[in-house]
């Protein structure tokens, strides 16, 4: 909470919405959140909302609407509760006293023994060869890579897809989908949350809409050069080229 002459998160949204004649549950009918989440953050009590990602995508969202700076609105968030920034770190078990080998020293003897294991080879292996070419008897056919060795080692790997990191990889914590959808252009926007239709209509350059869901959301766009996406925090870039129709999913498992 905001302390000082500077308001509080609470007394900014508060104010804007009452200045545009809006009542609590207007907004939740047009946010789609739940009545007591509104309630608790007009009235600063931060420790009532959501956590991590769903507290923040609350609050970007509810300024939006209002025509607040959403970003603003965040960093006194964050201000208020700095604690967050460090909940997702796993705790770490204290140690009594050093570990008598540490794994540096570990690595470093391996890698020393493998570089003389292998010059030990490939001495030997000269050795051997310089010996037969002293001995007259040339090269055998056998120390020769046959075709079939050649094939063998030119067969290519199946080539691995990289996948992008998921909410999950990225913030363990999280167990659902917050996708931001920010129009950059005008476009139509058509949204479903777990199957269900969670709004369609077109948006002005500027805007921005939020969507949770637990299992999948699917975004349609009819400019998708225009509309940016971040999907648990993770920027996706635009969705396509400008005036192209696109539509794109992502799920949680």
């Amino acid at each position: 909470m905001e302390t000082g002459l500077s308001p509080s998160i609470g007394t900014l949204l508060k104010q804007a919405r009452v200045v545009r004649a809006l009542t609590i549950n207007d907004i939740q009918d047009e946010l789609r959140v739940r009545q007591r989440y509104l309630v608790a953050l007009e009235a600063d009590d931060l420790g009532a909302l959501p956590p991590g990602v769903y507290a923040r995508a609350l609050i970007r969202q509810y300024a939006a609407f209002l025509g607040l700076d959403p970003f603003e609105l965040l960093a006194r968030y964050g201000r208020a509760r700095p604690i967050e920034r460090d909940s997702v770190r796993p705790s770490l078990p204290v140690l009594d006293r050093p570990p008598l080998v540490s794994l540096k020293a570990v690595v470093t003897v391996l890698v020393v023994a493998s570089c003389i294991g292998l010059f030990v080879y490939l001495q030997a292996q000269y050795n051997s060869y310089t010996r037969s070419v002293d001995n007259g008897g040339g090269v055998t056919q056998s120390a020769l890579p046959t075709t079939k060795g050649r094939s063998a080692l030119l067969t290519p790997f199946p080539t691995a897809v990289i996948v992008p990191p998921t909410a999950a990889a990225l913030a363990t914590p999280v167990s659902g989908l917050v996708v931001e959808a920010r129009a950059i252009d005008r476009s139509w926007i058509e949204a479903w949350v777990d199957g269900s239709s969670a709004m369609a209509e077109t948006l002005p350059g500027g805007s921005l809409r939020t969507f949770t869901g637990r299992h999948g959301i699917r975004l349609r766009v009819g400019n998708a050069g225009g509309v940016e996406v971040l999907v648990n925090g993770v920027s996706q870039g635009t969705l396509g080229q400008r005036g192209q129709a696109v539509e794109a999913a992502w799920t949680f498992s």
